[in-house]
């Protein structure tokens, strides 16, 4: 064998002796109903929360017409329906009843109201397990309650939040603001 035969098989043997000896990453355990509702949970959150920070004070009042809700109107509104939905899974005293969020004109209050309404669901979601995710929970009031599992109700948050999300983009992107989903994290 020459020399560069033998340089050439050595440094071939050593690479394989290491390619075997490499642990491959432990495999991704399957993602749950409930890890998935966190996380959209969590994306929910940061885009409802920076699109209330984001919006410069003298847009909180834009209408992009006539028959639709202003900037805060609209998130007055993700912040009612969010206080209502996580209250009908937590039970108790719902913090929001009374108030009228949509009535909301200031960025500050608002802020400070959307970051509110995550922190009182914050828990809903966490402690969210694939057992408690299917338990059946009553909602609404007789003679219309209704049995439904903590997922659907929860759920709800998600899909309403992010269908409002959508609206807030639009006015956003009317202002020439870059929306949090759009923008680098």
């Amino acid at each position: 064998m020459t020399r560069n035969a033998a340089t050439i098989s050595t440094l071939l043997f050593t690479l394989a002796a290491s390619a075997l000896s490499a642990q491959a990453p432990p495999p991704r355990p399957p993602e749950t109903y409930s890890m998935f509702l966190q996380a959209q949970y969590a994306a929910l959150k940061r885009n409802i929360i920076g699109s209330a920070e984001k919006m410069p004070v003298e847009h909180f009042s834009f209408r992009p017409s006539p028959d639709v809700r202003t900037y805060a109107e609209q998130l007055g509104h993700i912040i009612d329906t969010q206080y209502f939905f996580c209250n009908a899974v937590k039970g108790g005293p719902n913090p929001g009843d009374g108030k009228d969020f949509e009535k909301i004109a200031e960025r500050a209050e608002m802020v400070h109201a959307a970051k509110d309404a995550f922190t009182y669901c914050d828990d809903t979601f966490s402690s969210l397990t694939t057992e408690t995710a299917m338990q059946l929970i009553t909602i609404g009031v007789a003679p219309k309650q209704r049995q439904t599992t903590r997922a659907n109700q929860l759920t709800m948050v998600i899909v309403h939040g992010t269908e409002h999300y959508g609206n807030l983009v639009t006015y956003m992107r009317i202002k020439g603001i870059v929306p949090p989903s759009s923008s680098p994290q």
